[in-house]
């Protein structure tokens, strides 16, 4: 009887002289390495473990990563963090990683970021209110009793509230490559 090969039999058998050059090699390795990082600071974020397990699992990285890990965890971080929820989490692993005066420098750096995105945040909020209302009364809809309904369910909100977190997270990453802070 003849052997049914599977899909991925084929495929390996009309692969087999092909590799990864080295750019793929250290690409492969990269994703790896970001996945190794993930995982913990995914646990970390949602509180199954502490900040000194998030540390003690970037330190079980291999040597020649290991500076490397905590960079992409330090970014991992920075996309996290929010000008209209409580940081304190993200910040304690970053002193856990970096030190206390580490922390401190993203406190001093986000203080002033989050005041001016909540007012912009605020301010977008309103004139996103004005307009519904103002499409509102083009449909013959007015009246003290009609509110806006800002919120997930309204994709130019939400379009809108995605843009404003990217431009704070930007501004913050600007704020933390700055030397002179």
């Amino acid at each position: 009887m003849t052997k049914i090969k599977s899909t991925i039999d084929l495929i390996m058998e009309k692969t087999r002289h092909l590799s990864l050059n080295d750019e793929e090699k250290e690409a492969l390795e990269k994703q790896q390495l970001i996945q190794r990082v993930k995982a913990p600071l995914l646990r970390y974020l949602q509180g199954e473990k502490d900040a000194n397990s998030l540390a003690h699992e970037l330190d079980q990285l291999p040597p020649d990563r290991h500076d490397e890990g905590k960079r992409i965890c330090l970014e991992l971080l920075t996309d996290r963090l929010s000008p209209f929820e409580d940081n304190t989490r993200i910040l304690a692993a970053v002193e856990t990683i970096r030190g206390e005066t580490e922390r401190q420098r993203w406190e001093k750096t986000l203080a002033p970021l989050e005041k001016h995105h909540q007012q912009d945040l605020a301010k977008a909020r309103a004139e996103a209110a004005a307009r519904s209302l103002e499409g509102l009364a083009a449909l013959g809809l007015l009246g003290s009793a009609i509110l806006p309904c800002l919120d997930d369910q309204d994709p130019s909100w939400k379009k809108e509230w995605e843009v404003r977190i990217k431009a704070f997270r930007d501004s913050v990453k600007t704020g933390l490559d700055d030397p002179h802070r």
